[in-house]
């Protein structure tokens, strides 16, 4: 059990982390924006490794609750796409591509904890999405669900290549925008297409 203080020592990092980047923000970088001891983090860590672990499990752990508070609130397939959708804008408004690249390169045990549970929870939701959107008329009836799951997850590896997309010309928010509209208007019927106008989903 997560006392406040552990608690807030997570929520916090995972915040300096996606804005800032993993590799590049120190422990002591953290200790400062949070005014408190290096000592007193590492009552709750052993090394930066274990707080980043930490770090992404405690944000994934939010996260699924949010995302399984939408599945049991949302009125159809789109409504429920467009509630996921503005949740995700809101978490990468400030989000800095690197925080992923570093996951990747620099601390495998975390990369794998996050892949789990996008191949895994979020994969399932999105193929779900589909299916339920198609017997609903909202989406295409002639889509793959199992194709554009994969893809849509995929495509968030195009996004954050610096290659593709480096940051000091493209803003990640606006990329992933793009992106969505692209996305959601290749798999929407006539009729879903009409509910996505409708909620003015890509205002400013």
């Amino acid at each position: 059990m997560k006392n406040p203080q552990q608690i807030h020592l997570l929520q916090k990092s995972g915040e300096l982390f996606k804005k800032y980047g993993v590799k590049s923000y120190t422990m002591d970088d953290i200790a400062k924006e949070l005014g408190i001891s290096k000592k007193t983090i590492y009552r709750f860590v052993e090394n930066k490794a274990e707080l980043v672990k930490l770090t992404m499990q405690n944000y994934l752990d939010m996260e699924r609750q949010q995302l399984e508070a939408i599945l049991k609130t949302s009125k159809n397939s789109v409504d429920e796409m467009i509630q996921m959708v503005s949740y995700f804008f809101n978490q990468v408004r400030e989000f800095n591509p690197s925080a992923i690249n570093d996951l990747e390169k620099y601390y495998p045990e975390t990369w794998g904890i996050y892949n789990e549970y996008r191949f895994d929870f979020i994969l399932g939701m999105i193929t779900k999405n589909l299916e339920s959107g198609v017997q609903q008329g909202l989406y295409r009836n002639d889509l793959n669900a199992d194709i554009i799951a994969k893809v849509y997850i995929a495509c968030v590896d195009v996004l954050i290549n610096q290659q593709l997309f480096p940051s000091k010309k493209y803003v990640f928010i606006d990329t992933y925008k793009e992106y969505l509209k692209y996305h959601l208007r290749g798999i929407v019927s006539d009729k879903g297409l009409k509910y996505l106008e409708q909620h003015n989903l890509f205002k400013s």
